[in-house]
């Protein structure tokens, strides 16, 4: 039996969408709940046991927001990688009913990459998309009466775009998205001429954040150079010799067009020198590189924004000279995804390696236009 399966087909992008600002967003696979039916040529299909599956990953959309603000005004859903769990496990029950039913279909791994072009989002939050889910990977399994099971691969195929409406909401905690999906998919078996539908319904549900702290000296990732790992709850880099973390945060708005962004540091030793730097990558995936006392969270394309002398430990972007952050980093007018950090001297050079110098945690932020 062919499933032409679960999937979203990737759609051409109109040039509009060309400046439109990728951002990850994460499944709440416990609020992501669905569920599927089936009906075939020889008979209805049923869940084995169950029908109820939910929606684990992650998915990149495209944003435009409307001018100097963070408000999204277009959304694109561009790739995902979202997991169905569990497995999906179905079968065609024999029409009497003491008899094992006429075949077992089992989807293992599926997992699903949802697409739409770029749709305008109105000031509630509210869209309609034309949504397409393609399986990235899968294996279909069926297992007919008193035959061999088959086995079939599943990644490349997608469902029909499908029109969806949802929202797309931007707040204090960040991104939030709600689209219900209900979309069919054709299968056949050209061994048995047994054909039918499985249609898919439910709603997926996922956040992100566009200012987002991360590469924290708490062990969590990459373990500080002399375990002088901070407190998880601090959320900073790691130890300095006073006994505190570096930490920096981000607040205001990253746009292009009204950059109200400012990065703020503290924790750090009273008097000290500290650079403020921009990167276009995580370190090591975020999870930090050790150098001299603390993590380096950031790589890829660095910049230098300002160094600046510290007071009571704190420090400021912009200040003084020092203008707008998306102009001391020369972020494109198109926006795009930067990471932060803030470098300091510490005053004890024995407190932990040969080089007295540690890092704040990271700052991720992505730029709208």
């Amino acid at each position: 039996m062919r499933l032409f399966s679960l999937s979203l087909c990737v759609a051409l992008l109109s040039s509009s969408a060309l400046a439109q600002v990728p951002t990850s967003l994460r499944a709440n696979q416990s609020q992501s709940d669905f569920v599927w039916t089936g009906t075939s040529s020889l008979g209805p299909i049923q869940g084995n046991p169950s029908n109820a599956f939910e929606l684990a990953g992650t998915l990149e959309v495209g944003l435009l927001a409307v001018a100097g603000t963070q408000t999204p005004s277009d959304l694109a859903l561009l790739s995902g990688d979202l997991l169905a769990v569990p497995d999906l496990h179905g079968r065609i029950p024999n029409v009497f009913s003491f008899l094992p039913p006429l075949a077992t279909i089992d989807v293992l791994n599926l997992r699903l990459s949802p697409s739409a072009p770029l749709t305008s989002v109105a000031t509630n939050g509210s869209f309609t998309a034309t949504v397409t889910l393609t399986a990235l990977s899968g294996t279909l399994v069926v297992t007919p009466l008193g035959q061999a099971a088959t086995s079939t691969p599943l990644a490349g195929s997608s469902s029909a775009p499908t029109p969806s409406g949802g929202t797309l909401l931007h707040g204090f905690n960040g991104l939030a998205l709600s689209m219900p999906v209900n979309t069919s998919f054709a299968f056949s078996d050209p061994t048995s001429g047994a054909s039918g539908t499985i249609t898919v319904t439910g709603t997926l549900i996922a956040n992100g954040k566009l200012v987002e702290a991360y590469g924290f000296g708490d062990g969590s990732g990459t373990p500080c150079p002399c375990g002088n790992n901070s407190p998880a709850a601090a959320q900073s880099g790691c130890l300095n010799s006073l006994g505190s973390g570096g930490k920096l945060v981000a607040s205001g708005i990253a746009s292009l067009s009204g950059d109200t962004l400012q990065l703020s540091g503290s924790g750090m030793p009273a008097t000290s020198t500290v650079l403020y730097f921009q990167g276009t990558l995580p370190a090591n995936n975020g999870l930090g590189v050790v150098v001299g006392d603390g993590l380096r969270t950031v790589g890829g394309q660095i910049v230098r924004l300002a160094t600046l002398a510290n007071s009571g430990g704190a420090s400021s972007l912009p200040s003084g000279a020092f203008g707008a952050i998306s102009a001391l980093g020369a972020v494109p007018a198109t926006g795009g995804t930067r990471y932060y950090t803030a470098w300091y001297r510490n005053p004890d050079p024995a407190f932990c390696t040969a080089e007295p110098y540690n890092f704040t945690n990271g700052v991720k932020v992505v730029w709208l236009p």
